[in-house]
């Protein structure tokens, strides 16, 4: 028997972000705010997190597979060019002193944690699991949101506990990948 070719639930235009054209393991998921596209603690509710599920949408609707979305996330945070790809390896003193430098480094980190977190909760959305490539990618994000990022910017706004809690609630409640997607060093 030919194995069939998983179906992407995507959003309709009618509809915008709806969980009517979300997978049902995703709306079980997502708490209310999640489908806010101005909430900017919603996954989607930024300009980035917006363009990182647009982004998705438009790999899928082209034929694209499970298989390929970290490479079509990676290709689109590379043509953005915001962080260097080291401060995603550096210590936290080396990460404030890159934020230091300038005043845009902050609002171009916090851009690729958005689309870091966008494009797991994006993939459990449409597909009803997330790559683990994308669980590291969101999961790292968020680490950097909580650990460097909110504390360097303490005196302007503190990170939100619900945010972090249920956005990683969220992401734990994926279903593992199919056989073929899950990494061969995980494989219990």
């Amino acid at each position: 028997m030919a194995r069939q070719k998983p179906v992407p639930y995507l959003d309709r235009d009618d509809d915008g972000l709806s969980p009517a054209t979300s997978h049902p393991a995703y709306v079980a998921a997502a708490p209310d705010w999640f489908w806010s596209e101005d909430d900017p603690r919603a996954p989607f509710g930024t300009d980035d997190g917006h363009d990182t599920l647009s982004t998705l949408h438009e790999h899928f609707a082209q034929g694209g597979t499970d298989a390929h979305v970290p490479g079509c996330i990676a290709a689109l945070i590379v043509d953005w060019g915001l962080v260097p790809e080291s401060v995603w390896d550096s210590s936290q003193e080396e990460i404030v002193a890159w934020l230091d430098a300038h005043a845009d480094n902050a609002r171009f980190l916090h851009g690729e944690i958005d689309a870091y977190v966008a494009a797991a909760c994006g993939q459990f959305k449409i597909s009803g699991w997330i790559h683990p490539t994308l669980r590291f990618w969101a999961e790292r994000a968020l680490m950097m949101l909580e650990h460097v990022l909110a504390p360097w910017e303490l005196a302007a706004s503190a990170v939100d506990e619900e945010q972090l809690a249920v956005t990683r609630a969220v992401i734990a409640a994926a279903p593992e990948p199919p056989k073929a997607m899950q990494l061969a060093q995980y494989r219990l």
